[in-house]
């Protein structure tokens, strides 16, 4: 079974998982010819499938000698149980898996989960001063972004990605849906790059009126003390539409306010073996003065990507405060 029949059974595990209404103690993917996703009751086995289980409620781990068992913990895949899964397999699950219950965590907080994503070099940059960044992640790592554009209900830029970079922020390199695809920008800016690759709307979100765009949605929200939009209200109203992950892929300005607003969930930081000595940091948050103050992780590994290495830490929002 290739890495693509997988994908294609994650792909199907996280719309089933958005869909349900029930309380999901564990839930069963059976890949194969006709993949299958049972939540909360065991599925019919099948000679030429393979079967995986993941359990959310520990209570119901239970042997299983045809299942690879995994136990969710929040953002973090552990292994029960390997029948027949190879290394690189299970890496990839690992790697993806969970973020098929984002939906779940969304309920729980009343708020869409955010998580955020840059490809960096080993000093910090997300660009040079130019706003150059093509490009610092590797092949593998703008798989990865597609991945995760597919398993997330939404993306999300602000307006100096979108002048910079001209992205088209859609699915391209792998199976799946394009997420709905978002701008924070309360000034004029090119849109063409969007509407060239999809004809899918764009929300707008900013806090000066309709700027009247043709193909777009435009959303006003109040300023902040910071004279920005809320993210958590943000989140929170994205929620109320039905949009229950937030990919967001930047820039520094829009990541770092989100962060420092607690309303980032997950780090995705693809490190790339170059040093520049200049250019963008990958996060402009306000100055601390003792180490303490540091932005921490509850969890945080390393996957590889390619030739090199991506951090994934989940955010320790409970003890982030900053003066």
């Amino acid at each position: 079974m290739e890495i693509e029949d997988y994908w294609s059974g994650l792909l199907l595990l996280a719309d089933n998982i958005k869909k349900s209404e029930d309380k999901v103690d564990y839930c069963f993917l059976q890949l194969g010819a006709s993949p299958e996703v049972r939540i909360n009751h065991l599925p019919v086995p099948s000679k030429d499938s393979l079967l995986l289980m993941v359990v959310l409620n520990p209570e119901h781990i239970t042997e299983h000698k045809q299942a690879n068992i995994f136990k969710l913990n929040t953002y973090q895949l552990e292994v029960v149980q390997n029948i027949n899964l190879t290394e690189d397999k299970l890496s990839f699950l690992k790697a993806y898996l969970p973020y098929c219950f984002l939906s779940l965590h969304a309920r729980q907080m009343g708020r869409a989960v955010g998580v955020t994503h840059f490809a960096q070099s080993l000093d910090g940059k997300i660009a040079t001063q130019s706003g150059d960044s093509k490009w610092i992640g590797n092949q593998e790592n703008l798989i990865h972004a597609h991945r995760m554009r597919a398993l997330c209900d939404s993306i999300l830029i602000g307006a100096n990605t979108l002048n910079y970079d001209h992205p088209a922020l859609t699915v391209r390199l792998v199976e799946g849906r394009n997420p709905q695809r978002i701008v924070i920008c309360s000034s004029d800016a090119d849109y063409s790059s969007l509407k060239k690759h999809c004809k899918d709307h764009v929300l707008i979100v900013g806090t000066c009126k309709d700027p009247q765009i043709p193909q777009t949605e435009y959303v006003a929200f109040q300023a902040n003390a910071n004279d920005r939009i809320d993210c958590q209200e943000l989140m929170k109203f994205l929620y109320q539409r039905g949009i229950h992950s937030v990919y967001i892929e930047g820039g520094a300005t829009t990541t770092s306010a989100f962060i420092e607003e607690q309303a980032t969930d997950i780090v995705q930081l693809h490190i790339s073996p170059m040093i520049f000595g200049s250019g963008i940091s990958s996060f402009k948050l306000p100055e601390i003065g003792q180490v303490d103050q540091a932005v921490h992780f509850d969890h945080f590994t390393f996957y590889p990507m390619g030739n090199t290495y991506m951090f994934v830490g989940t955010m320790n929002t409970q003890s982030y405060e900053r003066s």
